[in-house]
């Protein structure tokens, strides 16, 4: 390097002055995305590192140093205000204080946590609701029902499990989509990352769709041999799904693990003229064809008997576009919080809190779905009001059916979303044994069944009664339940 070019650099080195302000009004990490990008935005200002933690931003300028009143009008629709003097912040307090024998409660706190328990309580008991009204159940679909009954089945399956595998991934990406246009005061370049992934979703409906009835019934024979691959990479989003979630909740440990983006890639990501990175929510939508839910099952098992591209095609993007409703509600509800801090920050919270618990209980269900021990398991104690015990052992052990060939009968009831034994639950190891269910009418993925260890494959239940022969099995304990392991299992035990 010459000197000449050296003596320019420290000059110019010179001509660049550092600054550091206090904000009030920070509340989540996306506040110093927000305020990070908006300040790089200003003409003068060459680097800028807000944190949350300080609730500060250290920033690098040229010639004339940006007052804090000048700022605090840049971002007065954002709530934000800068000073030189650090704010007295109320957040620092901690929500239960113990201070020379007396307790100190910090209301506001409180009160936050209190709305976004309350909030998140509503939503669960709305979602199970729904779940537990039996509407799918009133839909009776078949290869022959017309694209109206399929967008309707699409519209109950979003607002059901799918809402659980679907919807939570949808809202554990949505911090990170939002923090790439979060400085635009757009709110269709902010919608973009969750048009191209509900886009995406839809065409993959379409071109798979009409794959599946293309090909016809091989296909389906072996998308029913990888129950267990479905369940490992279940698991695999639910973990991702359940850091995004710690991460939501500002639980320090989860930001070690480095699944949010960091910030130089969002502010390279959302540069227009490097339009690459933009493309992976179509992935991602593209890919949730391969997360089915119960719901998507029976739709691209129908698909696979539809006898012809274009009519598989129509069925899957009429499932699909049902589906879209509560996908798009969760968009622009996500949207058009990010710009508003006080509100973004309990958005998060509430956010944080559902994704976590769709996680563990899309996990939980792929555990019951590989015959491991869940939190199915658990039973609460029950009051037994009968002295006679052996009157109830009787009762809670009945005698296995033989029939006169020998052949041991299991007999199960199959209606709404669950199973139940109808008679003994526990058989002999190394005797011909059939499984008798009883079809009263299933939802989701309660229409096909599956037990690892004992069935080798998925078996759909046809309307009334359906034989399974289970061969001669070996000891063990077998979970029966759905193919996405989300009804609550019932054990077949072999001794």
């Amino acid at each position: 390097m010459s000197k000449k070019r050296r003596i320019k650099q420290k000059e110019q080195q010179k001509d660049i002055k550092s600054c550091t302000y206090y904000i009030d009004g920070m509340h989540c990490p996306s506040c110093e995305i927000l305020i990070e990008k908006k300040l790089l935005k200003q003409n003068n200002i060459e680097s800028a590192d807000a944190t949350l933690t300080e609730g500060s931003v250290k920033f690098t300028y040229k010639g004339e140093k940006p007052a804090p009143d000048s700022l605090s009008d840049l971002f007065r629709e954002n709530g934000y205000t800068f000073s030189e003097k650090r704010y007295f912040r109320e957040k620092d307090i901690p929500m239960i204080a113990f201070n020379n024998g007396k307790i100190t409660i910090n209301k506001k706190k409180l009160n936050s946590l209190f709305m976004v328990i309350l909030s998140v309580i509503l939503i669960l008991t709305i979602f199970q609701m729904i779940s537990d009204s039996g509407i799918a159940g009133r839909i009776v679909l078949s290869n022959t029902s017309s694209y109206i009954s399929f967008f309707t089945f699409g519209i109950v399956a979003g607002l059901s499990s799918c809402a659980a595998l679907v919807g939570g991934l949808l809202l554990s990406m949505s911090k990170q989509w939002n923090e790439i246009y979060i400085d635009s005061d757009s709110k269709a370049e902010k919608l973009k990352p969750f048009a191209m992934f509900n886009v995406g979703r839809l065409i993959s409906f379409i071109l798979l769709g009409g794959i599946l009835g293309s090909i016809g019934s091989s296909l389906g024979i072996s998308l029913n041999k990888s129950p267990i691959i479905t369940a490992l990479v279940i698991m695999v989003v639910s973990l991702v799904m359940l850091i995004l979630g710690l991460q939501m909740l500002e639980v320090e440990w989860a930001y070690k693990i480095k699944i949010a983006l960091p910030k130089f890639l969002t502010r390279t990501v959302s540069n227009e003229e490097k339009f690459k990175g933009k493309y992976m929510p179509f992935i991602i939508g593209a890919l949730t064809f391969f997360l089915p839910c119960g719901f998507t099952l029976i739709a691209q098992g129908l698909a696979l008997t539809s006898g012809s591209f274009l009519r598989g095609a129509l069925m899957m993007f009429s499932f699909a576009l049902g589906t879209l409703p509560v996908l798009g509600m969760i968009s622009l509800t996500s949207v058009n919080i990010t710009a508003k801090p006080k509100l973004n920050a309990i958005f998060s919270k509430i956010t944080g809190f559902l994704v976590i618990i769709f996680a563990i209980y899309n996990f939980n269900a792929q555990l019951n779905l590989l015959g491991y021990k869940s939190l199915s398991d658990i039973k609460l104690p029950s009051i037994n009001f009968q002295s006679n015990n052996s009157t109830n052992n009787k009762q809670n052990n009945p005698t296995i059916e033989v029939d006169s060939s020998g052949v041991q009968i299991v007999r199960i009831t199959a209606q709404g979303f669950s199973y139940r034994f109808d008679g003994g639950s526990t058989v002999k190891s190394g005797v011909p044994t059939k499984l008798i269910v009883q079809n009263k009418g299933v939802d989701g993925c309660a229409v096909a069944l599956t037990a690892r260890g004992l069935l080798s494959n998925y078996v759909y239940l046809n309307e009334g009664e359906n034989i399974i022969d289970l061969g001669s099995p070996t000891k063990g304990s077998y979970k029966i339940t759905c193919t996405m392991g989300m009804v609550s299992p019932i054990t077949l035990k072999v001794i």
